[in-house]
């Protein structure tokens, strides 16, 4: 391998950076970065594999260009995590998801980790670019949920630091990600920057202990978040870009001396905001040793040219840009022998002998078997008049790139089982939920499969309507287990979480009566509690000009709901001013107000640029169904005097009760508890 000491210096920066290209070859895309750029890394996709024979012979292609044009080892890098973040989806093992494995025993993630670190070194693969070790404990998070192996950090260290010592103990770099924790948000850094709020404290507590656990059992390489702390950095600048996080945090209080790698440059958190080449300097700069830009040429080329005039000008000492070199050769060295062992000097048959290996499938497939959960309700009985319901494998995140096509639907016909089925999209229209249920109503049981049903509420929709008509209905969730929080009303809820060819046989085996579920639920189904907050207006005790900052503090502390009462009989003269320039300021601030009113005040006021209308007394049944129907803004019940006979008059009369909420009173006033 060629010394630090007899490179040039585009020779040193093709050492930080990993580029995508978009096929199954090797093309002019790669040829001109590694033969005029110096590239030293590659990520693939899976837009890149066609087949293991293919993958393996671009691989050792892309293994001798960059030897040859750059004088060391390439890195080649690949996510391959498991369940729905899985880019070798044909002939490799099949790993099942974090979350996953997590329903079952700890050392199925040390031996899944040996066997994907086996297979990826077999086919010229030497960093993975896994596990999350992100702590999943927001329900709405729309990147991470699955991925992770809990809501609970002491189980994401368990579980994450298993699958670290089974990859490095085949010889590959695993890598520990987003750090420092991209569980509790809820945008998706692909296509916005998410905001975490939480305190150092809080971070270090949850969000920060499986990286110090990872950190502490020598984890190779850890990947940052494109997310904002606002504990460590002002004006939403995001972990990636911030030498508070990757400098001042990871490396020296923490203590990390492993690669610190970016996720891809071009996600919109960086590229919206930054462009890809000023962000991938900007990293480097704050602490990165190495960036990730996947996609597209011409964003390579610009990354690699300002670096390179950065450290012309001197804006990227080179001293510093040495320092990460050498960083990256150490782990070049080290992985070059296991390389030449289990890849260079081996033929091909030997290699694809270990891939396709059974027993690695075999595994693969029990421990998905293992993991689905029985969440509550009744067994289900297989020789019933059944009726299954199922959407098709859909990818909801850019992060899962591509999914099997393999169905439920296709695999009970395939199976000549004696079930029904109805294949359905994720957004099933009003029309096909119409149609569902009146067939649904001859079965003595209907199983629906959700898929991320939390996001895509017409399946919520659909299992209300057969709620109403089926005796047993069962819900089984196939990717997204807080699916529950969109229909708790269902008695048999199961989980499975992930949805893959893996999971479609467990699911075979259930309907035919082979498999009883026996996984743990890794996280909890609970609704977390949001504090809103109460804001008095037009009382002499809480002038106007307060009231407004204190709006601002709401704000800038994360809370989002604020009630207030529009008919206290002690309000002044000015009450209805100061409630209209409330509620402009609410809404400039993106609040969402809960106004409660009578009937009197209701009809008095001009009411705008509210969340939620709270009816206290005055109003009737009908004026209830006339405001529902009218549909301005949402409608909410008095819990405290609310009477079932009034639920099923509003039903019995066409109101949809999922459309209304129900709040008890209570202000933080003395004598009103």
């Amino acid at each position: 391998m060629k010394e630090i000491k007899d490179m040039t210096l585009r020779e040193k920066i093709g050492q930080l950076v990993f580029a995508g290209f978009p096929g199954y070859e090797y093309d002019e895309h790669l040829k001109k970065l590694v033969e005029e750029y110096k590239l030293g890394n590659i990520i693939l996709f899976t837009r890149n594999v066609k087949n293991i024979k293919q993958l393996h012979d671009l691989n050792y292609k892309i293994h001798e260009e960059i030897k040859k044009h750059t004088g060391n080892m390439p890195l080649i890098s690949i996510d391959q995590e498991g369940g729905i973040v899985t880019r070798i989806m044909e002939e490799a093992t099949f790993l099942p998801g974090s979350m996953s494995i997590a329903a079952t025993n700890a050392h199925n993630a040390y031996l899944l980790g040996k066997i994907s670190g086996e297979e990826l070194r077999a086919l010229g693969i030497n960093m993975n670019l896994a596990p999350s070790l992100d702590v999943n404990n927001n329900p709405l998070n729309p990147v991470i949920g699955v991925r992770s192996y809990s809501d609970k950090p002491e189980v994401v260290s368990k579980y994450g630091l298993e699958f670290i010592k089974g990859l490095q103990e085949s010889g590959i770099i695993a890598t520990a990600k987003h750090f420092p924790g991209h569980g509790d948000t809820e945008a998706d850094s692909h296509y916005s920057l998410p905001v975490v709020p939480h305190s150092k404290e809080r971070l270090h507590m949850i969000e920060l202990a499986p990286f110090k656990a990872a950190i502490k059992a020598g984890v190779d390489s850890i990947m940052s978040a494109h997310v904002f702390f606002t504990a460590y950095e002002e004006g939403n600048l995001p972990g990636t870009l911030s030498k508070n996080v990757l400098t001042n945090l990871l490396r020296e209080e923490l203590g990390f001396d492993g690669l610190i790698v970016s996720d891809c440059m071009e996600m919109k958190a960086i590229s919206d905001n930054y462009t890809t080449p000023k962000g991938v300097l900007m990293g480097l700069l704050a602490g990165l040793d190495m960036v990730f830009v996947s996609q597209t040429l011409e964003n390579q080329v610009k990354s690699l040219e300002l670096v390179y005039e950065a450290v012309k000008d001197g804006t990227f000492p080179e001293a510093l840009l040495d320092e990460k070199v050498e960083r990256v050769l150490k782990y070049k060295k080290r992985i070059s022998k296991i390389m030449e062992e289990h890849f260079y000097n081996v033929n091909y048959e030997e290699k694809e002998k270990l891939v396709l290996k059974v027993e690695s499938k075999e595994l693969a497939s029990k421990v998905v078997d293992n993991s689905f959960t029985k969440v509550r309700g009744k067994d289900y009985y297989p020789n019933k008049k059944t009726l299954v319901i199922a959407t098709e494998p859909y990818a909801t995140t850019i992060a899962e790139d591509q999914v099997s096509k393999r169905s439920i639907v296709d695999m009970i016909k395939a199976n000549n089982l004696e079930i029904d089925s109805i294949k359905i999209n994720v957004r099933p229209t009003e029309e096909e939920i119409k149609n569902i249920v009146n067939k649904a109503k001859g079965y003595e049981q209907v199983l629906v499969f959700t898929f991320n049903a939390k996001f895509y509420k017409s399946q919520a929709d659909l299992i209300y309507e057969l709620d109403n008509y089926v005796k047993d209905l069962y819900v089984i969730s196939t990717r997204n287990p807080y699916d529950i929080h969109s229909f708790n009303f269902v008695e048999n809820y199961y989980c499975l979480y992930e949805y893959t060819p893996n999971s479609v046989n467990t699911v075979i085996k259930f309907l035919k009566g082979d498999l009883k579920p026996i996984g743990n639920l890794p996280i909890s189904l609970d609704l977390p509690i949001s504090v809103g907050a109460s804001l008095y207006v037009g009382l002499d005790d809480y002038p106007h000009e307060k009231n407004l900052e204190y709006l601002k503090l709401l704000k800038a502390e994360g809370i989002e709901k604020v009630f207030i009462s529009g008919h206290m009989p002690e309000v002044n003269d000015s009450f209805e001013k100061e409630l209209k320039e409330v509620l402009e300021f609410a809404k400039e601030l993106d609040l969402k107000v809960i106004l409660d009113v009578s009937k009197a005040m209701y009809e008095k006021l001009e009411i705008e640029n509210i969340y939620s209308l709270r009816l206290d007394f005055g109003f009737s049944d009908e004026d209830i169904i006339n405001l529902v129907k009218e549909d301005k803004f949402i409608i909410e019940l008095n819990a405290s005097t609310l009477t079932k006979k009034r639920l099923d008059y509003l039903k019995h009369n066409g109101v949809d009760l999922r459309k209304l909420r129900v709040s008890h009173n209570f202000y933080p006033k003395p004598e009103t508890g």
